[in-house]
């Protein structure tokens, strides 16, 4: 009898920690807002931090450069100064980024490619800073380039990744100065086994890399040496591209060091 009261008990406790029986929740009458930060630190990444509010609307901006299709669509917003960072990429320059998706051929390999992106909404503590979902599908109908080593075949499969989120910065100028892409938010949605971005597309073409995660030192190792021979696209842009604000010296998939 015991036993099972204490059985109980944690189950209640399991119950009220991940909220599954919640209280009837009032409705929300227009945007919410979110609690403001109350606890004061400081990073190097304050430095895309700006004073007085935008004379843009960041919204309204960054929805009309996330449906952008091409890469002739997208450049006008970069700042000269623009780096893109990914969960085990970069930082790469416009033009690195670029190079490594035509390097793939990923456009032609997916010639319907959608990243459908959707629930934009605004930092609350950064009013340039705009964060959004995407979740990437197409069909592989083409074939894909892996460099030096030839081309996959198409396989012909439609392909879903999991989605991930974005997260781009705008300048009071009006430009993108960095964009950030997060890891699979689900790594059990869609079709590439939690493979997510460009490395999903490339496992949809059939190249099985298995799951490339932040410190893996076998990645890390891969990735310096294809740096090295050009074998594939750069894994992060040279020193002399990358802008002195970026004060991080991990590159590719190296643990955070700041």
């Amino acid at each position: 009898m015991r036993q099972t009261i204490l059985l109980l008990l944690c189950c209640t406790e399991s119950c009220i920690a991940f909220n599954l029986f919640p209280a009837e929740s009032k409705k929300h009458t227009g945007a919410y807002t979110p609690v403001p930060s109350k606890v004061c630190t400081t990073s190097w990444l304050d430095t895309l931090k700006y004073e007085g509010t935008p004379n843009f609307d960041v919204l309204s901006k960054t929805i009309e450069f996330a449906n952008c299709k091409s890469f002739e669509e997208t450049e006008k917003y970069y700042d000269d100064d623009y780096l893109f960072r990914g969960s085990v990429t970069g930082p790469l320059s416009f033009q690195d980024v670029k190079n490594a998706q035509q390097g793939f051929r990923i456009q032609d390999a997916y010639p319907n490619l959608e990243t459908r992106p959707f629930g934009f909404t605004i930092d609350p503590d950064n009013r340039y800073r705009c964060y959004y979902f995407e979740r990437w599908e197409g069909t592989n109908s083409d074939s894909l380039s892996l460099g030096k080593l030839g081309d996959l075949p198409p396989t012909n499969n439609n392909v879903k990744l999991p989605t991930h989120i974005m997260s781009v910065n705008w300048t009071p100028e009006e430009k993108i100065i960095y964009i950030c892409l997060s890891s699979p938010l689900d790594r059990f949605e869609g079709t590439t086994k939690g493979v997510g971005a460009v490395f999903g597309l490339l496992s949809g073409a059939g190249l099985n890399q298995g799951y490339a995660s932040v410190g893996d030192i076998f990645l890390r190792i891969q990735q310096r040496m294809l740096n090295l021979t050009g074998v594939v696209s750069r894994s992060w842009s040279t020193e002399d591209n990358i802008p002195n604000w970026w004060k991080s010296k991990a590159r590719g998939a190296d643990p955070n060091d700041m």
